[in-house]
């Protein structure tokens, strides 16, 4: 009877609950998959903010194409309604005060110039450079603003980073250099690898992301 009864209870515990072994088996499935899952999903979701940035390089350059293709150059005029004279394009709602990269770089510092920067909205969304109303492009003949180019305000990039255009390459006379005009998102790493001087060979650098729109020769 004994016998009996102590493999009845063996019996019991058993269909009551895991063993220590069980649990620790278990515990190092888990783990093993959350190894697994979690590097997978972070690449699912890097990709994902890669084909953002690329479709948002696209729908920018794009408009960027159209204002030139109606205004008959590139959006660069300033304050003082002097055309062919900023240097870069940056989105967001104003230009940065600080730079929101990981690392200076030429298109930083002309994109945070209160005298060669200025944001995309200005141009494309209202016309307005440099939020100036009385510095507004023709909007009368054959070549006049015909916006806005964009649905809306581009703000950021998936990563938190504004989106530039080196529109000093699409008026500047340079020899040798300026010679592409891009639109360009950092990438992850938050840096600007693709050279400012954008001379007829310059690639896009490191894990930038962009689109060209012009080539001088």
């Amino acid at each position: 009877m004994n016998n009996l009864s102590s493999k009845n209870q063996t019996r019991r515990s058993r269909q009551g609950g895991f063993t220590l072994v069980e649990v620790i088996v278990v515990l190092s499935v888990i783990l093993l998959l959350t190894g697994i899952a979690i590097p997978m999903l972070m690449s699912y979701m890097e990709d994902g903010r890669r084909a953002r940035a690329e479709s948002e390089c696209k729908t920018l350059g794009s408009a960027v194409m159209s204002f030139y293709k109606d205004v008959g150059y590139w959006p660069s005029r300033n304050a003082s309604s002097v055309d062919h004279y900023l240097y870069v394009l940056m989105s967001g709602t104003a230009q940065p005060t600080v730079n929101p990269y990981l690392a200076s770089h030429g298109w930083i510092t002309w994109g945070m110039s209160t005298d060669r920067g200025d944001i995309f909205d200005n141009h494309l969304l209202v016309n307005t450079p440099k939020a100036t109303a009385g510095a507004a492009y023709l909007q009368t003949g054959n070549l006049r603003w015909r916006g806005p180019y964009i649905a809306g305000s581009y703000t950021l990039d998936p990563w938190g980073r504004p989106y530039v255009c080196n529109v000093i390459a699409g008026h500047s006379v340079h020899a040798t250099n300026y010679k592409r005009v891009f639109v360009l998102s950092a990438g992850q790493d938050g840096i600007i690898n693709t050279g400012a001087n954008a001379t007829a060979t310059t690639d896009i650098g490191g894990d930038d992301i962009a689109v060209m729109l012009s080539q001088r020769q």
